[in-house]
């Protein structure tokens, strides 16, 4: 299948994604983060991918030891330069997320805004895999990540917003027989037009929990994005700890 991901988020996107999310969006996001993985001092947190390090460089702020992992050079430049901007230290890895080079080394791990879902199941179940053998036993994983339920439920094929001066324009198609959303972005800026196209494997709750289980996980919960509380609930997106 293709590796769209590659050069996705490099050039006109990596300008464009530091946008996308209000300081307000990163603070509640990092909230959430705090509360649900039980934060303490003394841990030391992954972030992967961690984009252009919004939600890494919001953690080191409130003193955590934060590492940050993401494939596209690009972004890790984006977070390295803020980071140092805010005079915070952070490691940074430029590395694909299934190759993590760690092993029992952190306490939590966080993979953030729809970042789950990029390869086909057996990559996917790759990365999960990675992600466990990093961290200590008894460590603890979230994942935020749109679920199929409710994707369907209120399925949109297009939209588009203002981002900064230019506008976005994402056209999306849902494949049934391999749970893919296959997306195609159109970037309108100066009167120039970009173009990306991406696709992301969509999981069920059920299916989510399962996989996070297959690669070593337990105690599989479903969070309330609004309490950071475990919840029976379905919601909108999935906040899976494991």
């Amino acid at each position: 299948m293709s590796e769209w991901w590659q050069d996705f988020f490099e050039g006109d996107w990596a300008s464009i994604q530091p946008l996308a999310k209000t300081a307000e969006d990163t603070i509640e996001s990092t909230n959430l983060i705090e509360k649900t993985l039980r934060l303490s001092e003394a841990d030391l947190v992954l972030d992967v991918p961690c984009g252009n390090g919004r939600i890494a460089i919001e953690l080191a702020r409130r003193g955590y030891a934060v590492t940050g992992i993401d494939f596209s050079s690009e972004m890790i430049t984006l977070a390295d330069r803020q980071a140092r901007e805010d005079d915070l230290e952070i490691e940074w890895l430029q590395s694909d997320m299934r190759e993590i080079p760690w092993v029992g080394r952190f306490d939590v791990a966080v993979c953030w805004w729809g970042s789950f879902g990029y390869f086909d199941d057996v990559g996917n179940l790759r990365f999960l895999e990675a992600v466990h053998r990093a961290l200590r036993p008894g460590g603890r994983f979230l994942i935020d990540s749109p679920g199929i339920e409710a994707l369907l439920s209120g399925w949109q094929s297009r939209d588009w917003g203002r981002v900064g001066d230019a506008v976005l324009l994402e056209e999306r198609r849902f494949d049934a027989p391999s749970s893919r959303v296959e997306g195609k972005w159109t970037l309108l800026r100066d009167g120039r037009e970009s173009v990306w196209t991406s696709s992301v494997r969509m999981y069920t709750l059920r299916e989510l929990t399962e996989v996070c289980r297959r690669a070593g996980f337990s105690d599989v919960d479903v969070i309330d994005h609004s309490t950071g509380d475990t919840t029976d609930a379905m919601p909108g997106r999935l906040f899976l700890v494991s």
